[in-house]
């Protein structure tokens, strides 16, 4: 894209501070990995990606699976196994989690019992305490491997109990976003954010319109800011066409930065552990588009829209 950006004007302290705290917020490293087949995330370099996407499992009964021509008696199998967990959290952290969709479920574990509530509803009863320690039920996953000669021989067990198998003796994987970076890069910067996104089917405009949707979509979404008011109150509105040319044709503010965000872009190949830079091509449902932001970057955009300007 051509011509020069236009110049974000000087921006009043309290806007920079607004948005160095809303960039921390947007890309805390959550507690629980992101998983390489649902992310949409700007995180640090610390978060922990989980590299088994769910849809290598399968469901069968104890019985299909001790009559199943293809898996003999001592096939390495994985048994994926699903407990309840009790996590300690607050509601800042489960928005920051959260992606920003306030009508996730959330199971709170109150005075012995489990309530189920909307995210947004969370928000509301605490919103004067956003670092009240809560109380999360999650569902966790577990990975047993073992063999169908193995399953059978356990006696409390009956052929129509199901089962949710990998045929593999696949463990959970995971790496930070460091990890997948080093090879390449070496040294991570360690205040460098990370947008990092699974490439989908709708993804036509490649690289640009994924990070075109990644930034719009998740500033839009108001993560853990707080102006004074209810923590969903205040958004941060992105016109969708903010990266289109201006009247004069000169580069907008918001393209010229997705311009050169495309070109310093990283795919990582979570189904053959590859990664590759700015490809002409992205596969969905096995590819992660990495984008590095500086916290710099990120701020700016807060202030160009929040801004004077904004």
């Amino acid at each position: 894209m051509g011509g020069a950006a236009p110049t974000t004007p000087t921006s009043p302290p309290s806007i920079d501070s607004e948005a160095r705290a809303y960039v921390s917020d947007i890309s805390s490293p959550g507690p629980r990995p992101v998983e390489a087949d649902r992310a949409d995330h700007f995180v640090t370099r610390d978060q922990i990606i989980s590299l088994l996407p769910e849809v290598s499992a399968e469901v069968v009964t104890r019985g299909e699976l001790a009559r199943d021509p293809a898996l003999a008696a001592n096939s390495p199998i994985t048994v994926v196994r699903e407990v309840e967990q009790i996590e300690i959290t607050s509601p800042e952290k489960l928005i920051a989690g959260a992606a920003g969709n306030l009508e996730q479920p959330v199971r709170l574990l109150e005075q012995d019992s489990v309530r189920q509530f909307t995210l947004r509803q969370v928000l509301e009863r605490y919103a004067g305490a956003p670092k009240r320690p809560l109380e999360v039920v999650r569902n966790v996953r577990y990975f047993e491997v073992t063999t169908p000669a193995a399953l059978q021989m356990r006696p409390e067990t009956s052929p129509d109990e199901e089962l949710s198998i990998i045929r593999a003796p696949y463990r959970l994987e995971s790496a930070t976003i460091a990890d997948l970076l080093r090879a390449k890069l070496g040294d991570v910067d360690p205040d460098a954010i990370f947008y990092v996104r699974t490439v989908q089917p709708n993804d036509e405009q490649g690289i640009w319109g994924i990070i075109h949707d990644g930034i719009i979509e998740n500033f839009a979404r108001g993560i853990a800011i707080r102006r004074g008011e209810q923590i969903d109150t205040y958004q941060v509105e992105i016109p969708r066409d903010a990266d289109e040319r201006l009247a004069d044709r000169s580069s907008s503010f918001l393209g010229l930065l997705i311009h050169d965000k495309a070109r310093e872009s990283w795919v990582y190949n979570y189904r053959n552990g590859r990664m590759g830079q700015n490809p002409n091509r992205v596969y969905p449902g096995q590819e992660i588009v990495i984008v590095s932001f500086s916290p710099e970057e990120l701020s700016s955009i807060y202030r160009h829209f929040v801004g004077p300007r904004g």
